[in-house]
This record gives structure tokens, C-alpha cells and sequence, in this order.
């Protein structure tokens, strides 16, 4: 919404498209010329957006192409739209928010989008390394913007309410947030795992956690098999009490709900491309714990937030334990330094100057590498050396591998005819390529 307000500031008129929510959906209207048009028929609760009658999926293509007729530019908040086609003669500019969901990860294989807006240096290699792999010319298009925080919204406030809402005293509880919607990716098994180290090994008896329910009109079969499984976890390991789920919030209830914790944890395996959570609670004051698991191993310095590898429980409770009984916040220097990161006025302009000058480019076109002993190659983006191994993002499984981990430790780029020692087969590192360990870089 903060991109449509700052191009109407500009004098821009801005029309969304966007899914409606129920039979009942009309247009309307924000500001002076931005209009909201909730038409296309996409299936919700997300994930599955096309799983939907053929007759909707071109409804969806005519409501689409009959407002491209009149526009000048074409944005897309995510790279979900898999029909190319539709804009084929508007400059069109995409941002592909996750490298994760299906449709997502497609989109970056189909966009033919005139310029790519990635929200963080992991997602670009992401895309540059993979849809980049077969589409040279992607990677030309590739604009890394981070995602602003909006620190008029998000900094710390006065978490009364939210004490009073979750009969939750201050003096006596200790608040950790688990801020996520219901996904096994998002770590809440974790959290329950450190949250019994912290009661049952260190004494927190007055530790409760705060986590929401999904939005009853995203439920779905997955999320209620999602709760059940986790209620029976939690009166499995006797910590029922210890949990208190609640309503989905408002954006503008976050703040306080930050404010009110004292840390917020993120120890999924979701491979996140941003990763708001951890970031938006600093901004609020509040300490984040982070898996390395996509975006959190690079997006900021390990100075900066604390991190753990994925799994890790024991570290994440040690780190946990410290904050909480140094009762530590996130200001002064180190608050600025997190904000000077996600700038929300350095990503408006940006996606602004991108939006209005993007011009029309020529189709990209595919290309197959040829994978030969001469290939050089790179340990892929979404792995990395950790104390464990080799852990891969998307497998959320550490390999151990001594040959490779040594080479790596040896240099960057791996060719197997220039090795002059070689302690790892020509098939063994074709077969890292095919698991995606490893990734062939261009002749």
C-alpha cells in the first residue's frame, strides 16, 4: 500500500487488481486516484491460488488484459501471475516476494517481466542462480530493493493493552511471541522445544508465549491438522499452560504486541526471501532469535540479531536464557544501525524509479549449459558450511560431506580438471549438482 500512496504523491493514478475476498466484492477508493478493484477469482485461502474452475482462470486473463489496455506500466506485488502473454506489449515490472511457494519459484522461470524487484541479496542470487541458470539475460533485469520498515508504525510503544487483553502481568511473566501463521515451516514445533528447556531446565515457570490463530476465512483442512497436531505436542510435554493462542492481529496492533514480549523467536526451515518478523521486533525493541535458514543468514550481521542453525534448540535456549534475564532491548546505536538497513524511504524510491522508467525489453530466451569435467562450479546460494555440515535450505538436512567441505574451505569455485588432487569423484560432485549443492556457473 505504501508504494501505491507514494506514486499517487507523485501524481501517478494507480488501479489494483487483486483477489476477491467473498461473492460480495465491490471497487473502491483510496485517496484521490488510487482505485481497489477486488475482481479476480484466484482460490484463498492461499497457498494454491489456481486451483481454481478454467472458466475463473480466464475471467482472470480478460479482467487483467482489459485494464492493461489503459495503463502505462504494469506492476506486479509478487511473482505469482503466470501469464506472460497478459503484458507482452506493457513494460512490466515484478517482485517476487518468496522463493519459496510453487508459484512463486515458477513465476521466475515464466516472468517475462521488463524489470525484477528482489527483496533481499539471498532472493536475487536465488533467482539469478536458478531461473537465471536457463534464462541468461534474467539476471540483467535483477534490482535488489530490501523491504522498508516503516518506522513510524513500527517502534515501541506502550504494551498495556496487550497486557491487560492476555491477562498477562509484567512484573510477573515473562513474554516470548512466536508471530507466525500456522505452518510447520515457521518453526512453531521449535518453539515449543526451547520453551521446555527454559521451564523445565532454567525456571522460567512464569514464561508464556503468544501465538495467533489464522484468519478464519484463510482456515483451511492443512491449518486445523496443523493445530491439532501441535495441541497434542503440548499435552504431550505438559506445557498447555504455557501457551496462550489468540486471534489473528491487525498491522496496527503489532507494535504493542512487540513491545509487550520479551523476545520473538523464528526458527523455522522456511526458506524466507525477507523474513518481516524478525526484523519488524527489533524495530520495536524486542531481541529476535533466527534459524540460518535462507534470508536470516545474511540479512543482517551476526552483530546485529542473534542467529542459531537450524535445530539447534540448545544454543537457541542458552541465547534465550541470557536474554531474558539480562531483560535486554534492542536501542540506542544498535537500533539505529537495524534501521539504517531497511530504510523505508530508500525502498519507496527505488521502487518508484524502477516503476516509471522500466521500458519494454525483448523476450528473454532460454539457454542449456553443458555440463562437462571443464564446468566450474559454486556451492548453490540456499546451502552453506555450517558446524554440522552442508546444510541445504530446501531440504532442511545438513550433509555430510568431508571432501567437499574441505575443498570449499579452499576456495570458492570448484572445477574438477583443474584440481590437481582430487579427494571427490566426477560422479560424487555430479551427483551435488543434481541434489543442488552444487551449481554450474556459465562458460
Amino acid at each position: 500500500m505504501n508504494i501505491c500512496q507514494f506514486l499517487e504523491q507523485q501524481g501517478h493514478e494507480v488501479v489494483i487488481l487483486c483477489a476477491q475476498a467473498d461473492e460480495n466484492h465491490t471497487s473502491f477508493t483510496l485517496g484521490q486516484n488510487i482505485k481497489v478493484k477486488p475482481e479476480l477469482p484466484f482460490h484463498l485461502p492461499f497457498p494454491q491460488p489456481y486451483q481454481i474452475p478454467p472458466g475463473d482462470l480466464a475471467l482472470i486473463c480478460e479482467l487483467v488484459a482489459r485494464e492493461l489496455e489503459a495503463a502505462d506500466r504494469f506492476y506486479m506485488h509478487d511473482g505469482e501471475l503466470l501469464l506472460p502473454f497478459l503484458y507482452a506489449a506493457v513494460p512490466t515490472v515484478s517482485s517476487f516476494r518468496d522463493n519459496y511457494y510453487p508459484e512463486s519459484i515458477l513465476g521466475t522461470f515464466l516472468t517475462q517481466a521488463d524489470a525484477i524487484i528482489a527483496v533481499s541479496g539471498f532472493s536475487a542470487e536465488v533467482i539469478k542462480v536458478s531461473a537465471g541458470r536457463v534464462f541468461p539475460k534474467l539476471k540483467e533485469r535483477i534490482h535488489t530493493v530490501l523491504n522498508g520498515i516503516d518506522t513510524q508504525l513500527y517502534h515501541a510503544v506502550d504494551p498495556t493493552p496487550v497486557f491487560r487483553r492476555y491477562a498477562l502481568d509484567p512484573a510477573v511473566h515473562q513474554i516470548i511471541l512466536h508471530p507466525h501463521r500456522p505452518d510447520a515451516g515457521k518453526g512453531l514445533l521449535q518453539t515449543i522445544l526451547v520453551v521446555e528447556k527454559l521451564v523445565k531446565e532454567h525456571g522460567f515457570t512464569q514464561l508464556r508465549v503468544l501465538v495467533p490463530e489464522w484468519l478464519d476465512e484463510m482456515n483451511g483442512k492443512g491449518e486445523s491438522e496443523f493445530h491439532a497436531q501441535i495441541s497434542a505436542e503440548l499435552r504431550h510435554r505438559g506445557l498447555e499452560e504455557y501457551f496462550i493462542f489468540h486471534p489473528w492481529l491487525s498491522q496496527e496492533e503489532m507494535p504493542a504486541y512487540y513491545s509487550a514480549a520479551s523476545l520473538t523467536l523464528c526458527l523455522g526451515n522456511m526458506v524466507e526471501a525477507f523474513g518481516n518478523v524478525a526484523y519488524e521486533s527489533l524495530a520495536c525493541g524486542t531481541p529476535s532469535i533466527v534459524a540460518k535458514v535462507g534470508v536470516h543468514r545474511s540479512q543482517l550481521p551476526d552483530t546485529l540479531i542473534d542467529k542459531v542453525e537450524y535445530g539447534d534448540i540448545e544454543t537457541a535456549a542458552q541465547i534465550a536464557v541470557g536474554i531474558l534475564r539480562a531483560h535486554r532491548r534492542v536501542e540506542g546505536e544498535h537500533l539505529a544501525q537495524i534501521l539504517n538497513y531497511f530504510s523505508i524511504e530508500a525502498q519507496l524510491e527505488a521502487y518508484a524509479e524502477i516503476i516509471t522508467k522500466v521500458q519494454k525489453l525483448p523476450r528473454l530466451e532460454h539457454q542449456t549449459i553443458t555440463i562437462s569435467l571443464e564446468t566450474k562450479f559454486q556451492l548453490a546460494p540456499w546451502c552453506y558450511l555450517s558446524s554440522r555440515g552442508i546444510f541445504h535450505d530446501y531440504h532442511a538436512k545438513y550433509y555430510s560431506i568431508p571432501e567437499l567441505e574441505a575443498w570449499l574451505t579452499e576456495e570458492d569455485t570448484l572445477c574438477f580438471s583443474a584440481k590437481a588432487e582430487r579427494s571427490i569423484s566426477w560422479n560424487a560432485m555430479l551427483d551435488l549438482y543434481r541434489l543442488g549443492i552444487l551449481i554450474p556457473l556459465p562458460a
